[in-house]
C-alpha cells in the first residue's frame, strides 16, 4: 500500500509495543497490526498528532498520542460485552506520528490535511490521536477532499469551540466555526452535533451563534436526563442527513473529570465512560462512519494515567464498530 513519496516523509515510525504480559490464549491489538508500507490493504490506521501549541489553557496533550498508545498495549481484541473478536476480519496499521511543526500552528495543519487526505485517498479510515481540537479542522477537512464537502460531523466536547480567532490566531477554540466559514465547501451547520456541552465554560454569545446558525447542541445535563440512547439516535438523523460520511470528534474534557482528569480542562458533570463509549460503539457502526480523533490527552496532567486508558478504550471500541459495520 503505497502513499505518495511527498507524505509518507511526513510520517515518524513508532515501534511497535511488546506485549504486557504474554499469554498463549491472549490475542492482543498488537499482534494483529499490519504494516503499512507492505500490506496489501488496511481498513482502519491509527496516526499520531503531537502538538498542542494552540491549546487554549494548561498544556500537555502533545504526549497524547505516546500515552493512549502505552495504553492500547494492555489491549486484547475480544470484549465480552460486544461479544466482539478483531482477530480476524479487521486490517489494522499504525501509520505514526506526523511530523508537526511546533512554532506553526496553520504549517501544522496544511501536513496533516496534506497526510490524512492521502491516508483517505486509500480507502483507510483513520483513528486520530491528537494533540489539540484545533487539529479537528484539518482531521475533517481531509475527509471533505475526498467526500465533495458533504461531511457530518458529531463532536463530544465541554466546550462549543466555535470562537473568533484570538487575536487574529488560530486556537483549539475555533476548529469548527473555521468549519461552517470555509469559502469553498463548508460544513453545514445542521450537519453539525455537540454533545456534552458542558458547565461554566461557555459564553452565551457562541451558543446564541450556534442557535442563529442552526447547529445542534446537546449539553451533558440533557444527555444524563434524557438518556444516550435517545441522544445518539438524534446526532445520528442530524449529521447522516444529506452527507455522504459521519466524523466522529471527541475532546477528552466533554468527559467526566473522574475518567479523564488529564485535559487542558476537567470538567465535571461532563459525560460517563459509558455514555462515552457507547457513544462511539453505536456511532462507529453508522454506514457512513468513516473517522475518529480523540483529542486533548494529557498524560503529563494525570498521575494516575486513567485518561490515557480512557482514550485507548474509545479507540478500541471503534475498532470493534468498524468491524462490524465492516461485515453487516
Amino acid at each position: 500500500m503505497d502513499l505518495p513519496a511527498d507524505v509518507a516523509k511526513l510520517l515518524i515510525d513508532i515501534p511497535r509495543p511488546a506485549n504486557w504480559v504474554p499469554d498463549e490464549y491472549d490475542v492482543g491489538l498488537r499482534d494483529i497490526m499490519v504494516d503499512w508500507p507492505t500490506a496489501d490493504s488496511v481498513d482502519v490506521g491509527i496516526v499520531g498528532v503531537p502538538f498542542d501549541t494552540a491549546v487554549m489553557g494548561r498544556r500537555g496533550c502533545r504526549f497524547g498520542p505516546e500515552g493512549v498508545r502505552s495504553s492500547l498495549v494492555f489491549s486484547n481484541v475480544y470484549d465480552p460485552s460486544l461479544d466482539v473478536d478483531l482477530s480476524t476480519g479487521l486490517s489494522v496499521t499504525d501509520f505514526g506520528n506526523i511530523d508537526v511543526l511546533h512554532t506553526e500552528v496553520l504549517g501544522t495543519h496544511e501536513r496533516v490535511e496534506q497526510v490524512l487526505s492521502s491516508i483517505y485517498a486509500l480507502g483507510v479510515t483513520p483513528v486520530i490521536i491528537g494533540g489539540d481540537h484545533s487539529l479537528s479542522y484539518p482531521d475533517i477537512k481531509a475527509l471533505m477532499n475526498n467526500t465533495g464537502g458533504r461531511v457530518g460531523v458529531i463532536m463530544i466536547d465541554g466546550h462549543l469551540d466555535v470562537r473568533h480567532s484570538h487575536h487574529g490566531e488560530v486556537s483549539s477554540g475555533t476548529p469548527f466555526r473555521r468549519l461552517m466559514e470555509e469559502p469553498s465547501k463548508p460544513l453545514r451547520p445542521c450537519n453539525l452535533v455537540e454533545v456534552g456541552i458542558n458547565g461554566w465554560l461557555n459564553s452565551r454569545y457562541y451558543m446564541d451563534y450556534c442557535r442563529e446558525m442552526g447547529v445542534t447542541v446537546i449539553p451533558a445535563r440533557q444527555v444524563h436526563r434524557r438518556g444516550i440512547d435517545d441522544v445518539i439516535t438524534e446526532a445520528l438523523e442530524r449529521a447522516s442527513d444529506g452527507t455522504d460520511a459521519i466524523f466522529l470528534s471527541i475532546d477528552i474534557d466533554g468527559l467526566d473529570l473522574s475518567v479523564a482528569p488529564g485535559t487542558c480542562a476537567p470538567s465535571p458533570g461532563g459525560l460517563s465512560a459509558y455514555q462515552a463509549l457507547e457513544m462511539v460503539w453505536q456511532i462507529g457502526q453508522h454506514p457512513l462512519s468513516r473517522g475518529l480523533d480523540v483529542m486533548e490527552i494529557a498524560p503529563s496532567l494525570d498521575s494516575s494515567g486513567v485518561t490515557s486508558m480512557m482514550g485507548a478504550a474509545l479507540i478500541m471500541h471503534y475498532l470493534g464498530a468498524t468491524k462490524t459495520r465492516l461485515h453487516r
